[in-house]
């Protein structure tokens, strides 16, 4: 036994004073790098490889430190393949380098162009390959072809080796067939046809008469997008329970299109009961509150009177100087009785003022012009109502695509910072119009526009307009703010020319005037003009007298406007209202005298949710003579687009002879219209508008050789129209009947206008 036991512990003095052999290294105990040697490295430095290696000269490794460090190394992605061995003391790294790409190329591809499908790569020449890379990128382009409709797209990535450890990296591309919606289907709607919910979603099957149109095309976004239209359809005729649980689609057996299917739980239809508003903000009044929600007499649930009532609540008391609120609505349903109950409950909200106001983006305009617009300045009261009437100027001035506003929390809880992000458009340009009207035939247009003149604010136009029935031509500038003041100012030259069947009148000269805007979206200018006029008869058997007999008739004429407008778009509206009334006074010197006076109003609305527009205009003019005849230059004339249905000049009185429209000292014309889309396919981006027009226009000082020189009788018609935006530009059609005329009126069922702008 002794001698076992000094064996034993000759053996344990053996190996504590033998030094480490392979074995021990290649285990887990620890070893002290003395020198670090990298070989196989062609590109990349030294420097770099012991840059990103976690071990340093004089650390103690174990096998776990070795295996974090080749980890870490292929993480660079600048090597394909990496060896670290440990020997003794000297550690090794060897690496074989990844190649470098030298140029990427599609193949293959006719839908979409190079520069489009190598914007989504973003890959740049001088980059390190890896097979991860080609792969990802792959997936990128495939992901592109999907989201335009081609769903058998393969991509498939190619390496060409090169010198120098270089590679060419292209894509194939084999595009496939453009796959659109062929079917559309609903499951579980009963109150709602097939037909009535595909009006309503923005994803269309395809058909062959919308080639412009991009909706049929299979796009899992858009289709996201009519989940949310569904649901909003039916929240707005009561529906307060509906559910589109899922989209479910897929490609038809032989591959020709796609078909979708929205799977729909409808519910129970809800009226509403009862409407109750709380507030943890002291001395609000909460049953006015309450009565500022609209459900119509039928009182069904409609989801977007629901939000229009909380718009009034944030409205009211943004008007009383709160701008945070929180509205939290709770809708509470009984599908026994059909009805459900709505409570507001409003947080908690203290008065604020406007600490600071911030404008952003605007790089080209100045500051000031877009601050000259605000109803508010630092240090007021904030209000809710006149930061909406801000932005609608600012949004009015067009120089900006997109103006967005924010309201932040400022420096303290009664503070606020008011955030105005615009985004500035092209506010100059070059037109060039090419027109055809069944009125005045074949028209040129040509056009130089500058609205905001160095960011000023300032407009400079030139523009010229050529057609068979007229010619203008008008150099002008306005200054907004002129003097520093709420007060735009302008001036201009001109030449018109306008011809009334065998009689033309040209007129040329110069004008200027000012004018300002008041409170609630009243407007005035005054105005001076002085222009010399002639008028030509052409026709050998007229038998009326113009007054003027072709001489030159200086005219100096001061004017003055006042009008409130509150349309949402002057061109093409479909809200709001217009009054304006027109004074004219010319005999301050010239050769012509009389008082002319112009009254219109507009009245516009929409109907039934945006669905229908209704709209009423009309105009009322008048011209007297202050001592002297008013000649016919002077004169109204009326027909074409004022009452369709009738001729341009189509109305009124005329020469006995010639049979031309000799005008009328009184004018009075209006029109009736309702506009929708209602019933047409979206994608022919058409509406059509049912009307009533009526007028007339009566009295001269002249009446030998004319029939109905005094006959007031009043004109009116019917119609249809059709008015489609197209890529061309927009056409419209009219076919109105005349209901009353007269004899000597001049008619015309159809009207159309045809034009585009390039």
């Amino acid at each position: 036994m002794p001698k076992l036991a000094f064996i034993f512990v000759c053996l344990l003095a053996f190996a504590l004073a033998s030094p480490p052999s392979i074995e021990a290294q290649s285990g887990d105990s620890q070893v002290r790098v003395e020198e670090i040697v990298v070989t196989g490295n062609k590109r990349v430095a030294v420097g770099t490889v012991l840059s990103y290696l976690p071990v340093r000269a004089g650390d103690r490794v174990t096998r776990g430190s070795l295996s974090i460090a080749l980890e870490r190394l292929f993480e660079t992605e600048l090597f394909r393949d990496i060896d670290i061995s440990l020997d003794g003391s000297v550690l090794t790294v060897t690496v074989v380098e990844n190649p470098i790409i030298n140029r990427v190329n599609i193949e293959g591809n006719d839908a979409l162009s190079d520069k489009r499908l190598l914007e989504v790569l973003d890959i740049q020449p001088r980059r390190v390959y890896t097979r991860e890379l080609a792969l990802e990128a792959t997936q990128r382009l495939i992901e592109l072809y999907q989201s335009s409709g081609r769903y058998a797209a393969v991509v498939e990535p190619q390496i060409i080796e090169l010198d120098e450890n270089r590679v060419d990296l292209a894509f194939v591309v084999d595009e496939g067939p453009l796959i659109k919606i062929s079917k559309i289907t609903f499951t579980g709607n009963e109150r709602f046809s097939d037909s009535a919910l595909k009006r309503t979603i923005s994803s269309r099957e395809s058909k062959w008469f919308a080639i412009f149109s991009t909706s049929d095309k299979y796009d899992e976004a858009r289709l996201d997008y009519d989940v949310r239209l569904l649901r909003q359809f039916y929240l707005t005729r009561g529906f307060a329970d509906i559910e589109v649980s899922r989209v479910q689609g897929g490609l038809l057996p032989d591959r020709t299109g796609f078909a979708v299917n929205f799977l729909l739980q409808e519910g129970q239809r809800y009226k509403v009961n009862e409407i109750t508003v709380n507030s943890d903000i002291e001395n609000v009044d909460t049953s006015e509150l309450a009565s500022l929600f609209e459900f119509g007499d039928d009182n069904w649930y409609d989801v977007r009177a629901l939000e229009q009532g909380l718009l009034e609540i944030t409205n009211n008391l943004g008007a009383l100087g709160y701008a945070f609120v929180n509205l939290d609505p709770e809708i509470v349903t009984n599908p026994e009785t059909g009805q459900l109950d709505i409570a507001v409950n409003i947080g908690k909200a203290r008065k604020n003022f406007v600490e600071r106001i911030e404008i952003v983006n605007n790089v080209r305009t100045k500051d000031s012009v877009v601050r000259r617009e605000f109803e508010l300045v630092e240090g007021d009261a904030f209000n809710q109502i006149k930061l909406d009437e801000s932005i609608r100027n600012i949004r009015n001035l067009g120089f900006f695509s997109d103006v967005k506003v924010r309201n932040l929390v400022g420096s303290s809880e009664e503070q606020t910072i008011t955030e105005l992000t615009v985004e500035e458009q092209s506010t100059g340009e070059l037109s060039i119009g090419l027109g055809y009207s069944s009125l005045e035939q074949t028209s040129l247009a040509f056009g130089i526009d500058e609205r905001n003149f160095l960011g000023t604010g300032r407009a400079l136009s030139l523009s010229f307009e050529l057609s068979q029935k007229r010619s203008n031509f008008r150099l002008g500038v306005a200054e907004p703010y002129l003097f520093g003041r709420n007060l735009t100012g302008r001036a201009g030259v001109f030449n018109d020319k306008v011809k009334q069947d065998s009689v033309s009148i040209s007129k040329t000269g110069f004008d200027f005037g000012i004018g300002f805007e008041a409170a609630q979206d009243y407007y005035h200018n005054v105005g001076y003009e002085l222009s010399q006029s002639k008028t030509t008869e052409s026709s050998k058997t007229a038998t009326s007298i113009t007054g003027e007999n072709g001489a030159q008739i200086l005219t100096s004429a001061a004017s003055y406007v006042v009008g409130q407008d509150r349309l949402d778009n002057r061109l093409d509206p479909s809200e709001g209202t217009l009054f304006e009334l027109r004074q004219e006074l010319a005999g301050i010197g010239g050769d012509a005298k009389f008082y002319k006076v112009t009254g219109r109003a507009a009245y516009y609305r929409p109907v039934n949710f945006n669905a229908l527009f209704f709209g009423v205009k009309g105009r009322a003019s008048q011209v007297v003579g202050l001592g002297e005849k008013v000649t016919q230059s002077q004169r109204f004339f009326l027909g074409g687009r004022d009452v369709r249905g009738f001729a341009l000049s189509g109305i009124g009185p005329r020469d006995t002879g010639s049979k031309a429209a000799v005008g009328g000292n009184t004018l009075v014309t209006g029109s009736v219209e309702v506009v929708s889309h209602l019933g047409l396919s979206k994608d022919l981006n058409m509406r059509w508008t049912v009307f009533s027009d009526f007028g007339s226009v009566w009295g001269t000082d002249y009446p030998s050789g004319v029939t109905g020189a005094n006959d007031k009788s009043m004109r009116s018609s019917v119609g249809v129209g059709l008015l489609w935006d197209t890529v061309v530009g927009p056409l419209s059609f009219y076919w109105a009947n005349p209901v009353s005329k007269k004899s000597y009126d001049k008619t015309k069922t159809f009207q159309f206008t045809i034009g585009t702008r390039l």
